[in-house]
């Protein structure tokens, strides 16, 4: 097979050479939606110029043919991906449904099916003429589906234009820039496609659709060099962030700033100054340090600004990190929000909620105190009387709810007069406060002891049949008689004598049961003191 170079087919290699670098570069930023369509545009078109350079070179009408065959590969897809790359950036979805993706795809698809299939229909081209011999370039004559698909092109590329200059209107830098190379960058091949296909080209049969696409590819390089092409991407910019009350900074996944509102240029020392690409740590050293600490995960923290002796700010700063779903770098966004004056409220509240707190927590002992007091002895620190009546009550009425007896020891203290007579009543004090203490040792935690007046006692004990309350308290009878009592440099020594009754065997209610208790106390004392009677329980 027979070569020759003419000058334009060097042009689209590099064409193609350019292209395919852009898109390998472009690779790294296939985690935004915008970069991954412009790396498949750029593929399209590698694929394009790269066999529009062969078939530059080839001799031979057959191989020509072959080869513009093999562009179509890469040319039938070049309008679509630019036309939904322009959607992505502009965030236009709302045109691209389901149904305009299949007809998107299916027209491309059957253009390339029809172009390999041509000799059978003639749809593409339908003759072939000789052109410049120097340029070794031979004239298509096109058939109708070739026209269809150029009048598609060209309606996704007016498309593109009208959406791209309506954007401009209310778009600042460096978005507007972004956006204008992108306009230009569109604007070539349509303008050069115009000459092809109409035949105004200053060269007959030159296809300059493919050669001008180096140029597009040289702009989309510059934009993402010198205006930050797929770092800023603006979505709705104008109407959102401009306006947001709250401060709002982008960060790449270097802490480059690549956006900032105005609300956020006023929340920040020398906000004014910042410039879009200055690194957090120059310009915001105070969020640096944290979010460099943070950036795997979401944070927030309030920093505090002393802009003047008397006058300091604070500011609520919400960091939250944006990860791509195939992303190999991660960008963060950080929120700003003036919260000084919610700040003084929440100081000024904290410190009465802590003040009322002490009262309550004042008042509460308080009246736990007054609550101790008004149901304890103040000599024995024993339940008194009081709430001996209440406990028995609820005693009673859950042993006939769940049908289990409950045992009421009434306990005296043998010949405690002549204790008053002989050594004082302070002495009779301090026995009364020992027995005390013997007895709320010797019975169980759920046992009520009380003192039920002058030298007299009643343990309460729940679900406890008659002969294990004798047992308990026969034991402690013979632990108090055996225990000498040092009281005020005195050795005392006392027994103690008790009579027991159980509900509900020997009385249905308090009065009936305590009685019954008395009786038994009685009968211990007329059988001579130190000793424990139990009440008959009738048949």
């Amino acid at each position: 097979m027979n070569y020759f170079f003419p000058p334009h087919a060097w042009f689209l290699f590099l064409t193609a050479t350019l292209s395919l670098i852009l898109g390998i570069n472009t690779w790294h930023r296939r985690y935004i939606l915008t970069g991954k369509i412009l790396m498949y545009f750029m593929f399209s078109v590698t694929l394009w110029a790269f066999f529009s350079g062969i078939e530059a070179v080839t001799a031979s009408l057959a191989g020509k043919i072959f080869w513009s065959k093999m562009e179509y590969f890469g040319f039938v897809w070049a309008a679509p991906l630019c036309f939904l790359l322009i959607l992505s950036y502009t965030n236009n979805w709302k045109w691209a449904n389901p149904s305009l993706l299949v007809v998107l795809a299916a027209i491309s698809l059957i253009t390339l099916i029809l172009a390999w299939t041509n000799e059978y229909h003639n749809l593409i081209w339908d003759a072939f003429y000789t052109g410049s011999d120097k340029l070794n370039i031979i004239v298509y004559s096109h058939g109708i589906w070739f026209w269809i698909f150029n009048i598609f092109q060209f309606c996704l590329y007016c498309f593109n234009l009208v959406v791209l200059i309506d954007r401009l209107r209310f778009q600042k830098a460096p978005y507007r820039q972004q956006t204008i190379t992108i306009l230009v960058a569109t604007l070539i091949p349509v303008v050069s496609g115009v000459l092809y296909i109409f035949n105004i080209s200053p060269i007959p049969g030159l296809d300059w659709m493919p050669i001008s696409t180096f140029f597009t590819g040289v702009i989309f390089a510059w934009s993402m060099h010198y205006y930050r092409l797929l770092d800023l991407v603006p979505i709705a910019r104008e109407t959102l962030v401009e306006q947001m009350l709250d401060g709002m900074i982008v960060l790449d996944d270097q802490q480059r700033i690549i956006d900032i509102n105005p609300s956020a240029r006023k929340m920040v020392a020398n906000g004014e100054n910042i410039k879009i690409g200055d690194h957090l740590a120059d310009v915001l050293p105070e969020l640096s340090s944290t979010i460099s600490v943070s950036k795997s995960r979401s944070t927030t923290q309030i920093l505090s600004y002393q802009e003047t002796q008397d006058d300091q700010r604070f500011v609520d700063v919400r960091f939250t990190l944006l990860t791509g779903s195939k992303a190999d770098a991660n960008c963060s966004l950080v929120i700003l929000r003036d919260i000084t004056k919610r700040k003084n409220m929440e100081d000024s509240l904290n410190q009465a909620n802590q003040e009322l707190e002490k009262r309550i927590e004042e008042i509460q002992k308080l009246q736990h105190q007054l609550k101790e007091e008004s149901i304890r002895d103040p000599l024995t620190n024993l339940y008194n009387r009081r709430y001996l009546m209440d406990a028995m009550q609820r005693e009673f009425a859950r042993a006939r709810r769940d049908q289990y007896p409950v045992s009421i020891i009434l306990a005296d203290i043998d010949h405690f007069k002549r204790v008053n007579d002989t050594y004082g009543h302070l002495v009779g004090d301090g026995v009364l406060q020992q027995l005390s203490r013997i007895l709320v040792s010797s019975f169980r935690l759920e046992d009520i002891v009380c003192r039920y007046g002058g030298e007299e006692f009643i343990i309460v004990m729940p679900d406890t049949t008659i002969e294990t309350a004798l047992s308990r308290i026969d034991s402690t009878r013979v632990l108090v008689e055996s225990t000498i009592l040092d009281i005020s440099e005195q050795k005392v020594q006392i027994t103690l004598s008790a009579g027991i009754a159980i509900f509900p065997d020997q009385g249905s209610d308090i009065d009936t049961v305590i009685k019954e208790a008395d009786k038994a106390l009685y009968r211990a004392k007329l059988e001579g003191r130190n000793r424990v009677i139990a009440g008959a329980i009738s048949d």
